[in-house]
């Protein structure tokens, strides 16, 4: 798929979708609380989800779509091989590790996916499943657990992981566990409500980054519903596009407390930012002032997922941003393809270092899911030629409608199925057919 792009000053009002990271866990949670019934509220039709309801059928599930409900009948789940192939192509398909161990304190689950940004090791959890007493045996394509858990355990991460917290909560469902040195991610946090909701004993102690757990005298439940919050890496790429194509956006379905680290930076970089209960108004400028080095970590910390597209934003600023990505330093895909319009950014020492650019349209490539949004927003601030961004499906993964919320905010945007030349676009095409929104 191929998306043409053309400056832009955006204007207009854009509605954030249920977040995907938070639709993980929520299954995760059906699952392992033993429901029979899984109903989900708020969910984006993405291709993330999408894939995670095929491994569920896999599984021995069924589902069907209302709206943007999923309802899922686990009544014939079974620990049945699921498909590498499928598995591999999300990193939240790994939550399923978890549920089942704490379903049927057994599970095996091949090697986990996503997007190709550097080294996503599974061996925190791991560590968390063998704390517990599980026997744990792993080779290069799957990962199994078997045995029965303790009543009372302790684990501690060596790193601050979400995906590792959340299996790590999931597979401590049945037992007494003390959980240290968990990641406190909004979506993590939403775990603990969806478990509250339905009767587990489990607190998140926010001082001291740790989690208390008891589900030994939890009731077995049938059914269970859960409304995902807001996708906050969708409301903070409107929040950076709109800043960085000097446009005016009204931001709406947001929880702002989720995003004050990338509101704190626009902020200090010259960006209008009005918060109006859960709505946000950003308001761009033409330049900003550079940051001297913004660190990406942990919530509640600047977030990875929004690495790269603030990236393109500060390269409006008058002066030298340097960025230092302490969660996937090897995240720099969107780096060489910004080079090709003109960008005078690099890496170097560990960090991305972003001088001041005038960037010009180019035929570009997206690689994964958060350079493809960063790019995009690239495309909408390039001057000059029209810029062309392959591999546009991979957007499809983790923003809903995405084409279609462009286009109402005044974004010049076109997308294609197949293969153009260069030369056709250049000339200007007829008689094509759109992408369909």
């Amino acid at each position: 798929m191929i998306a043409i792009l053309e400056k832009s000053i955006v204007e207009g009002e854009v509605n954030v979708s249920g977040s995907k990271n938070a639709f993980f866990p929520a299954v995760g949670a059906g699952i392992a609380l033993g429901a029979e019934k899984i109903v989900i509220k708020n969910t984006p039709k993405i291709k993330d989800v999408f894939v995670m309801l095929e491994l569920l059928r896999e599984l021995g599930c069924e589902y069907k779509i209302q709206n943007t409900e999923i309802i899922i009948n686990t009544e014939k789940i079974k620990l049945n091989n699921v498909s590498p192939e499928n598995f591999g192509k999300i990193r939240g398909s790994v939550v399923i590790f978890g549920a089942l161990l704490g379903r049927f304190e057994k599970a095996k689950i091949p090697m986990p996916g996503g997007c190709k940004i550097g080294k996503r090791p599974i061996d925190q959890h791991i560590k968390a499943a063998n704390s517990l007493g599980y026997r744990v045996e792993e080779n290069e394509e799957y990962v199994e657990a078997y045995g029965a858990p303790k009543k009372e355990g302790k684990i501690k991460f060596d790193i601050k992981t979400v995906t590792g917290t959340e299996n790590a909560i999931l597979m401590s469902i049945n037992s007494k566990v003390e959980i240290e040195n968990v990641a406190i991610e909004p979506e993590v946090q939403e775990l603990i409500n969806y478990l509250k909701k339905y009767g587990v004993d489990i607190r998140l102690e926010l001082k001291e980054d740790k989690i208390l757990i008891d589900g030994t005298k939890r009731e077995k439940i049938k059914e269970v519903e859960f409304e995902l919050i807001p996708d906050r890496i969708e409301a903070g790429t409107w929040l950076i596009l709109a800043a960085a194509t000097e446009g005016k956006i009204k931001i709406k379905n947001v929880i702002a407390e989720h995003i004050k680290a990338v509101v704190d930076v626009l902020k200090e970089c010259g960006a209008k930012i009005k918060i109006l209960g859960n709505k946000i108004e950003v308001e761009g400028n033409k330049k900003y002032k550079p940051v001297d080095l913004l660190i990406v970590a942990s919530y509640p910390a600047f977030p990875t997922d929004l690495q790269p597209q603030i990236s393109v934003m500060l390269l409006k600023a008058e002066g030298k941003s340097r960025i230092k990505d302490n969660i996937f330093p090897e995240r720099i895909s969107h780096i060489r393809e910004l080079k090709k319009m003109g960008a005078d950014i690099l890496v170097e020492n560990g960090e991305i270092i972003i001088n001041p650019s005038k960037i010009h349209g180019a035929e570009i490539e997206a690689k994964d899911l958060r350079s493809t949004a960063a790019l995009v927003i690239a495309g909408l601030v390039a001057e000059k030629n029209q810029t062309i961004l392959k591999n546009f499906e991979l957007i499809e993964r983790g923003y809903e409608n995405f084409v279609k919320k462009l286009k109402n905010v005044n974004a010049k945007i076109e997308v294609f199925e197949d293969e153009i030349r260069k030369e056709e676009i250049i000339k200007g095409i007829s008689n094509y057919v759109p992408y369909s929104t």
